[in-house]
């Protein structure tokens, strides 16, 4: 293997001594007497909060984070504003157990335990009930995925199988992103922000109501980010445009029922790629709580993504989902249905077995959370899914709680997930010349099946002080039927064409293990640390021809950690730092990364906030990942200085 070069120099590791020396910053000193007494109330409370964490997505319904089964991350609004960080994908760091690698400017490969790729295939991605997994390669556009980030309440991310609630393709984890309410947003909001990177970024948000029952909001934004450089020093012209404009309204129609009507539209054009990204959507959702516990909600959603020079994808879904409680039993059931017209684009290198199809899918869901003791809760249930391409598809779990006591819980579930063909799996069609009288052919398979997973985990989640939690899972995934490429024969007239398909000749054993501790050091002083260490074994079954799917097992890393400081400074500053580190990718000869975010933050007064953000101190620059069908460049250091009004 050829040597892997290295971009630290003197000053990267000037920087490295600098950063734990931040990170080992005092707070306020040792606390006595009356300060003693204010911090051990404060301590007091972040213990009752900690407690009282709520979140949606692991059982489609409010839940208290201590009362999961399933190892779940938060993301608030006080870490997302903390963080400085001005992206969805790049938020993504901030989760102990997600691989978030930066391709390009405007790509990125993230994936949970495993599979990553720019086109991963694992991880089911929705916002505020929407998904945003695409059909046509079972992945997620990040570059078109965005919102205003203040708008954000907080961000769900289930890391392992989510498929019994919501469906399939929700095989290594579930991300869910829920904006705020219309209500929590009222006034008039600016930021703007400029840097070295991120060159311009501007937005508007306007909140208001009409009425005592109707809220709502209405925001504006845009971004130009500059391009990066590949490892040859030359421009990777991956510089980026984009504009969103949205709205929001929650309307209570009486004390138990609520209305929420949502959309907004977008554009993003990339300099490398021609044409121009489009899209947008809109969605509305009515929600009933009815006494003894039973509520129910109807969701109807319009989505529409427009590629100028590949593909038009139209969605239309309907989700119904009701939960009673009945003695011991907390149940929710529901049922669904989703139509996805796609209008695909041929070049002359890509064609398609079809290149207008419509796919439609029929689910029903019902899970059980019996209480079997005041510290046992035994959760049951399974999902079945009628698709157009592989018919039926049933995917149950069961998962089991314990709460020791009031600081510490264990919990292990076991679960059945799939990934459903997407129509690259089924209808694509390539021919790319690779040499004078030769093609490179591959050619969809419209017989491949879903891939499968079975699922074991077990989770320990602990208050040992009210300043120290900490939370660990462990987990082994046993997938079959995975996509394989395999070789047909070569045939030689009129040009040599070297014939490759797919079929589900791969299989696949991870296992790993994910840790991650929160300690309030003093007063002004909270860090928090994770660790992740993963596992992989893929293989093919006898009658394989395929090399290339064991090789991609070292694709990620096999130890990921993080640390992050958040210190608060006198006349209402902030320092926040976060150290992140990947291993090495040998199959994709990326050398290991560190990086250093640092932030300075400042609000002078409530209504304003100044923040002044470094990333990637210890490099010049340096590479996270390879793409697919883009070339990669290298992550630039980068500076950005960011103001904020609201009024």
């Amino acid at each position: 293997m050829k040597p892997i070069p290295s971009h630290r120099s003197g000053l990267s590791r000037l920087l490295s001594a600098l950063t734990l020396a931040t990170l080992l910053i005092p707070g306020s000193g040792r606390a006595d007497g009356d300060e003693k007494d204010h911090l051990e109330r404060l301590l007091e409370m972040d213990f009752k909060e900690l407690a009282q964490i709520r979140l949606t997505s692991a059982a489609r319904k409010d839940q208290k984070l201590v009362d999961t089964a399933a190892a779940v991350t938060v993301i608030d609004q006080e870490q997302i504003r903390r963080s400085g960080l001005t992206s969805i994908p790049e938020l993504l760091r901030l989760v102990p157990g997600l691989n978030v690698a930066r391709i390009n400017a405007n790509t990125w490969a993230i994936t949970a335990r495993g599979f990553n790729a720019q086109y991963s295939n694992k991880l089911l991605v929705l916002m505020d009930g929407r998904t945003l997994y695409t059909p046509l390669f079972a992945g997620v556009n990040w570059n078109r995925q965005d919102v205003l980030l203040a708008d954000v309440e907080r961000i769900e991310v289930i890391r392992g199988p989510g498929a019994t609630l919501w469906g399939a393709n929700a095989v290594n984890g579930v991300i869910n992103i829920i904006t705020k309410k219309a209500a929590d947003t009222q006034g008039t909001r600016l930021s703007a922000s400029a840097g070295s990177s991120e060159t311009l970024q501007g937005s508007i948000r306007h909140g208001g109501k009409m009425g005592e029952s109707l809220n709502y909001r209405i925001y504006a934004k845009g971004f130009d980010h500059d391009s990066f450089l590949r490892a040859n020093n030359q421009p990777a012209q991956d510089d980026w445009h984009g504009k969103r404009g949205g709205f929001r309204a929650d309307w209570s129609l009486s004390p138990h029922d609520q209305m929420t009507f949502q959309g907004d539209l977008h554009a993003v054009d990339e300099t490398s790629v021609p044409g121009e990204k489009q899209g947008g959507h809109l969605l509305t959702r009515w929600s009933k709580t009815l006494p003894d516990e039973r509520n129910w909600s109807l969701q109807l959603y319009f989505d529409r993504n427009v590629d100028t020079i590949f593909e038009q994808t139209n969605t239309y879904d309907l989700d119904w989902q009701a939960g009673f409680r009945h003695h011991d039993h907390a149940v929710m059931w529901g049922a669904g249905y989703r139509l996805v017209t796609m209008q695909l684009n041929t070049t002359p290198v890509i064609q398609w077995a079809h290149s207008e199809r419509q796919d439609q899918t029929f689910s029903l869901f019902a899970q059980d959370e019996i209480t079997l003791h005041p510290d046992w809760r035994w959760t049951l249930g399974t999902k079945l899914e009628h698709n157009d391409h592989t018919g039926v598809e049933w995917q149950p779990n069961t998962r089991l709680l314990w709460r020791v006591n009031d600081g510490h819980t264990l919990w292990g579930a076991i679960s059945r997930a799939v990934r459903t063909p997407s129509r690259v799996d089924a209808d694509f069609r390539l021919a790319a010349p690779i040499a004078p009288g030769t093609i490179l052919s591959v050619v969809g398979n419209p017989r491949i099946i879903s891939e499968t997973l079975l699922a074991y985990e077990l989770g320990y989640r602990a208050q040992f002080t009210p300043a120290f939690s900490l939370e660990m899972a462990t987990f082994y995934n046993r997938y079959d039927h995975l996509v394989s490429l395999e070789a047909l024969p070569t045939t030689f007239f009129p040009v040599v064409t070297l014939r490759n398909t797919y079929d589900n000749k791969a299989l696949a054993g991870t296992y790993g293990l994910e840790s991650a501790v929160e300690w309030r050091a003093t007063e002004t002083w909270k860090l928090r640390a994770s660790h992740t260490w993963l596992k992989m074994n893929i293989d093919v079954i006898n009658g394989s021809t395929d090399t290339l799917s064991p090789a991609t097992a070292d694709d990620t890393p096999r130890h990921q950690w993080q640390l992050r400081s958040l210190l608060d400074l006198p006349h209402d500053l902030e320092l926040d730092t976060a150290l992140y580190s990947m291993d090495r990718l040998d199959h994709l000869s990326i050398p290991a990364v560190t990086r250093l975010d640092v932030r300075l933050g400042w609000r002078p007064v409530p209504a304003v906030g100044v923040s002044l953000m470094a990333q990637n101190l210890l490099d010049d620059r340096h590479p996270e990942f390879t793409g697919t069908s883009v070339i990669a460049s290298e992550v630039p250091r980068a500076f950005l200085a960011s103001l904020d009004w609201n009024f």
